[in-house]
């Protein structure tokens, strides 16, 4: 299993001393899990055990809330081999093979020196179950539809030899991703595999590449966490398409909907700046919540975002100072009617929002932080969401801001680089495709495909630049 270094906290994590707590408790029982195995075999692999076995432990404690090394159920040892693991963890395939045994030594262990939880299933249970997850595992970690987009894309350099500890060949890869055509990109990131590169990978010339266009140290965002610490939603999990629930649950399509469904039939006046009156932002502020005096409907990005997509897409239609509603590319229809058709409503207009910040200038409302902030919108529609405010303070646990060593200071450069990302993030919790709780943003299943369709489409244009 492949173990990058961690530039920040999980965004699941509960408080420092608590997660230390947890720490010292795995590394004691891996010590003696150590001791104990060489003890039994001195030729036993117990390096690389106690190295899966930590990365178990770690995602049992903070992908499933459960941070005793010796409770182990059925149904949570179910998901961690068969969900969690392939979701979040890149590993090559005898790796894969290796894990139901190794944990099955640990049970054993944990059996032994009376580790076994009260709480976990019975210790006569616990083998029958390994054997029945045995080939259920391995299944697991060769279905692509189980990994998340990075985690595709990564595995396969794993599978080309690529050390993902090392920067330097990181980058290299990751620079020859970039470079394959749109069509290709898509492959490896849905199914893990690429078998007739139109460009084959070398792993020098991919480097001394990166290296060229400056790529060999900023690849990836130093604020985000590390591509293979991905906690991204699985792609399986993307199929929206029978799930009006997925975008119901987003503000942005909500509010989307309540001014389609306030303008109705009818034409109605809007102000010299392309604006609905304040009597109107009034009216529809109530029906989403948040009501409050109005000066203009600039003034809240609630009603604001969602009414630019709307005239972007094509759902709404200005002419001589009045407004009215339009087919669009989609027609809005109302999920109680017709559920199919509000769900492909929803993923329309939610695509329509991000294609609409990424086709417009940052002075016009448009992204700031790319390619960035879509590496970041990757790590926060994962579980737990993403957090960039550790990234300011003294926690020597975050991620550490770069220095420039001509001054020994934070390099300024970089530090813009994480204001332009955060920009970008706050703007689209503002509008509602994003949750955002504190420093801590959230995406779903719903954006992910929308993000998903950008990316693809950014690939496409890229490819066809000369």
């Amino acid at each position: 299993m492949s173990q990058k270094k961690h530039h920040g906290r999980s965004s699941r994590e509960p408080d420092p001393a608590t997660r230390q707590k947890w720490q010292r408790d795995r590394e004691l029982v891996l010590s003696e899990y150590g001791t104990w195995r060489l003890t039994a075999d001195e030729d036993a692999p117990a390096a690389t055990e106690v190295q899966t076995l930590e990365t178990l432990l770690r995602l049992k404690a903070e992908q499933q809330g459960s941070p005793e090394p010796g409770r182990w159920t059925e149904e949570q040892t179910t998901a961690l081999l068969t969900e969690v693991v392939p979701r979040t963890v890149i590993q090559a395939r005898e790796q894969a093979m290796d894990m139901v045994p190794t944990l099955g030594r640990f049970f054993t262990y944990l059996r032994e020196t009376g580790r076994w939880d009260s709480e976990a299933m019975s210790p006569q249970t616990a083998p029958m179950m390994l054997d029945a997850l045995e080939f259920a595992t391995l299944e697991a970690a060769d279905d692509p539809s189980r990994r998340s987009f990075s985690t595709n894309i990564l595995g396969h350099g794993l599978t080309l030899g690529i050390d993902l500890e090392d920067d330097e060949e990181l980058a290299g890869y990751m620079h020859w991703y970039n470079s394959l055509p749109d069509d290709e990109r898509v492959e490896l990131s849905d199914t893990g595999r690429l078998s007739a590169p139109t460009v084959p990978f070398d792993r020098d010339a991919a480097v001394s590449a990166a290296q060229a266009d400056g790529h060999a140290s900023t690849s990836w965002p130093w604020f985000l966490p590390d591509p293979e610490d991905d906690e991204g939603i699985a792609l399986a999990d993307l199929d929206v398409s029978q799930d009006p629930h997925a975008y119901t649950d987003n503000a942005f399509v909500r509010h989307a909907v309540e001014i389609l469904e306030f303008l109705g039939e009818d034409e109605h006046r809007i102000t010299g700046t392309g604006a609905l009156g304040r009597k109107d932002v009034a009216f529809l502020l109530v029906q989403i919540g948040t009501p409050g005096p109005v000066r203009s409907m600039w003034d809240h990005p609630e009603i604001a975002g969602p009414w630019m997509t709307l005239l972007d897409g094509g759902w709404l239609e200005s002419d001589g100072g009045r407004v009215r509603r339009e087919t669009g590319p989609v027609p809005f229809v109302p999920t109680a009617s017709n559920p199919e058709g509000f769900v492909e409503f929803g993923h329309a207009v939610l695509t329509a929002a991000l294609f609409g910040k990424d086709a417009r200038d940052a002075e016009d409302g448009g992204f700031r932080g790319m390619p960035d902030t879509i590496a970041a919108l990757l790590a926060a529609c994962g579980p737990s969401g993403l957090s960039l405010g550790a990234a300011l303070t003294d926690d020597t646990a975050g991620p550490q801001i770069p220095l420039d060593p001509a001054t020994g200071e934070w390099d300024r450069d970089e530090v813009t680089r994480l204001f332009t990302v955060q920009h970008d993030l706050t703007d689209l919790a503002d509008i509602g495709v994003l949750e955002r709780d504190g420093e801590r943003y959230r995406g779903s299943s719903a954006v992910m495909v929308a993000l998903i369709a950008l990316i693809k489409d950014q690939g496409s244009r890229g490819a066809a630049r000369p």
